[in-house]
């Protein structure tokens, strides 16, 4: 490969790369997720310290889709891989703390990537770089 080639190549990926680089807005998350915090607390207003908490997805009330337990302060942060109403509950050992959170909303569009597109991209990239390979073992081969 030139050494211009190489400059175009270097430049055309640079071209792409550097918007996502220089503008946290412009970049975006691959699955789609939103990081949720719920803080709970008991009915006098003290924080639920390292209680057991289980949250579930909207739709999907039997199954908890994220647990974990809270922090000292009784925060719990836990990543919401759809739009709608999530409920979380807590339990300490003599309280029980219930709320809804919602995740998402008309006012944001998703930001998610179709994963055919994803594994497009990647699919070319691949060959890109098996072509290179085979452009350069062609000019390095000695010749008689």
């Amino acid at each position: 490969m030139t050494v211009r080639r190489r400059i175009v190549l270097f430049v055309a990926t640079l071209a792409l790369l550097l918007p996502l680089c220089l503008s946290p807005a412009g970049a975006f998350s691959l699955f789609g997720t939103h990081e949720v915090t719920a803080q709970f607390a008991t009915p006098d207003g003290k924080p639920m310290a390292n209680a057991e908490v289980r949250a579930f997805a909207p739709g999907d009330p039997g199954h908890p889709a994220v647990t974990g337990r809270t922090d000292a302060h009784g925060k719990f942060v836990f990543e919401a891989d759809r739009d709608g109403f999530w409920s979380a509950e807590a339990r300490s050992a003599d309280q029980i703390a219930r709320i809804m959170i919602r995740v998402g909303g008309e006012s944001r569009p998703p930001t998610r990537i179709p994963p055919l597109l994803v594994i497009g991209v990647l699919v070319m990239l691949l060959a890109l770089a098996i072509g290179y390979r085979l452009l350069r073992a062609r000019t390095r081969r000695p010749r008689s």
